[in-house]
């Protein structure tokens, strides 16, 4: 009975390792192209229309995470932006992305939306928040979007970037209160440098100036912009982190290409781990350890779990297609996605 018992169990134990090793394998090597993953992209931003619409899900983030909120519609907009951007404008996908990421800025517009934020700073509800809704409003109006009064706030809003980076000698701009995150005002960057490409061009010399300043900040250990400022004293608050690093990578090629390879290039050098075969992004730099807190999510074994998700973006960006590839699929199989 119990040899029989044993039996059963190596049998079960078997099968599951067995159905695991294929599930994982097919995750592994599913290069997700072509239609199939448009289909996919498009099914998830349908569950978050949904979720977002109808379950208060902005709401439920900002519970968890300070600019909870306003990340989860910049993000859900900026995703619907590049589903759609090679398909005609009459095409209903198209129509519905415009749509949504006209009613995530209304949202991000709203009371809710602005609620965390300071009005009082040098630059209206700091840069955390004057970057994202611009860089959304922009993007918006790239896809075909129509509507003069988002038109309007975009340029406005990268005047108010430009005039408040224009009456400091600091590199950056404060997102609260007495504190400044680098990755923040990289998004503003990134959105006077989308207003030069899609609208009549008007910021390119302050652009220069103000990345100029930003290069003089780089740390001097890692080359690499800084998790975070102290504007007091003019000096990094902390070093490199995997998190905001791939975010910064995200936006700083269609900012500096030439600077953002170089800024990759050092980042991957320094950030890259692989785990049982695996490649991932470490949340701080090789040889630091540190702990994982609200900015970088779960920290396993050393990677970070929003560095490796964002990364996936920044590895396509600087044409790191094998990288790019490998998070994907990587991140995929360990999450157990439903279709």
């Amino acid at each position: 009975m119990i040899i029989r018992f044993l039996r059963w169990a190596v049998t079960i134990v078997g099968v599951i390792t067995i159905a695991l090793f294929l599930y994982f394998n097919i995750y592994l090597y599913d290069f997700h192209q072509g239609a199939s993953g448009n289909a996919d992209l498009l099914s998830q931003l349908r569950f978050l229309k949904r979720i977002l619409h109808h379950e208060q899900a902005a709401e439920k983030s900002q519970k968890h995470y300070p600019e909870g909120f306003i990340f989860i519609h910049s993000l859900y907009a900026l995703a619907w932006c590049d589903a759609v951007m090679d398909l005609p404008i009459n095409d209903p996908k198209r129509q519905e992305a415009m749509g949504e990421v006209a009613y995530s800025l209304q949202q991000m517009d709203s009371p809710s939306g602005q609620a965390v934020f300071n009005p009082l700073l040098p630059i209206k509800y700091g840069a955390f928040y004057r970057g994202w809704t611009a860089y959304v409003r922009g993007r918006y109006l790239q896809i075909g979007g129509r509507d003069s009064l988002i038109a309007q706030q975009f340029e406005r809003d990268c005047i108010a970037i430009t005039i408040a980076i224009t009456e400091t000698n600091q590199a950056y701009l404060e997102s609260y209160d007495g504190l400044s995150w680098p990755a923040d005002n990289v998004v503003c960057l990134a959105a006077l440098s989308l207003y030069d490409r899609i609208e009549d061009p008007q910021f390119e010399a302050v652009r220069k100036e103000w990345l100029d300043r930003i290069k003089r900040t780089l740390l001097v250990d890692c080359l690499l912009i800084p998790h975070g400022y102290d504007l007091a004293l003019n000096r990094p608050l902390e070093g490199a982190r995997g998190s905001s690093q791939a975010l910064i990578l995200a936006f700083l090629p269609e900012i500096d290409l030439e600077f953002s390879q170089n800024q990759y290039q050092q980042f991957r050098k320094l950030f890259l781990d692989y785990k049982m075969g695996l490649p991932g992004i470490r949340e701080f730099p090789r040889g630091v350890i540190g702990q994982g807190d609200i900015d970088s999510g779960p920290v396993v074994m050393g990677i970070g779990g929003v560095a490796s998700i964002v990364s996936i973006r920044a590895a396509r960006l600087h044409a790191d297609w094998a990288l790019a590839e490998g998070l994907r699929n990587g991140t995929s199989a360990i999450l157990f996605p439903q279709k």
